[in-house]
């Protein structure tokens, strides 16, 4: 794969700053309680964990997913009604979950945020990866990068996402 060089331009310099200013790329929560259904909602999120571990070394995530290994993730889980759960986990070099909690990491270098409705399909999956993969791929699951390192490397990253999945590559 050919790596794409940016060079000293200027001009690329202040299309990444506003690329980073514009994207809406999210702070982690803090100083919120969770809803009521965020007990269960984690408590299935811890079990759904060890098929997912045993299912990601064999599921390519695609684009993104080499980007994913050592990331420490805020999971936000937005409800219809507009309330929002948190949990957190790292990824190690081989994508699996660990280190998982309620609530939000304060050392989080990456914000991962879907709706109830497909965090719960992925828990209910027969291979929870594949549908992790599919969720990512149809967008339903999104990523802003905290840092601004990470910011910059997820904005490129989620462009070319997107312009991918606009030609049909996805």
């Amino acid at each position: 794969m050919e790596s794409i060089r940016f060079g000293g331009s200027r001009s690329v310099a202040a299309l990444l700053a506003l690329l980073v200013v514009t994207s809406g790329v999210g702070v982690a929560q803090s100083g919120s309680s969770q809803p009521a259904w965020a007990d269960q909602a984690f408590a299935d999120y811890r079990g759904m964990v060890g098929v997912y571990n045993d299912a990601i070394t064999s599921v390519d995530l695609g684009p993104a997913g080499g980007q994913l290994a050592g990331e420490r993730v805020n999971l936000v889980v937005t409800d219809t009604d507009g309330t929002t759960a948190t949990m957190a986990f790292r990824m190690d070099d081989q994508l699996r979950m660990t280190e998982l909690q309620q609530g939000e990491r304060a050392d989080a270098t990456l914000r991962m945020s879907t709706d109830r409705g497909t965090f719960e399909g992925i828990l209910s999956a027969d291979n929870p990866a594949v549908a992790f993969r599919t969720a990512v791929t149809d967008g339903d699951i999104t990523f802003d990068g905290l840092g601004t390192t990470n910011a910059v490397k997820w904005v490129v990253i989620n462009n070319v996402v997107n312009f991918a999945r606009a030609l049909g590559l996805f």
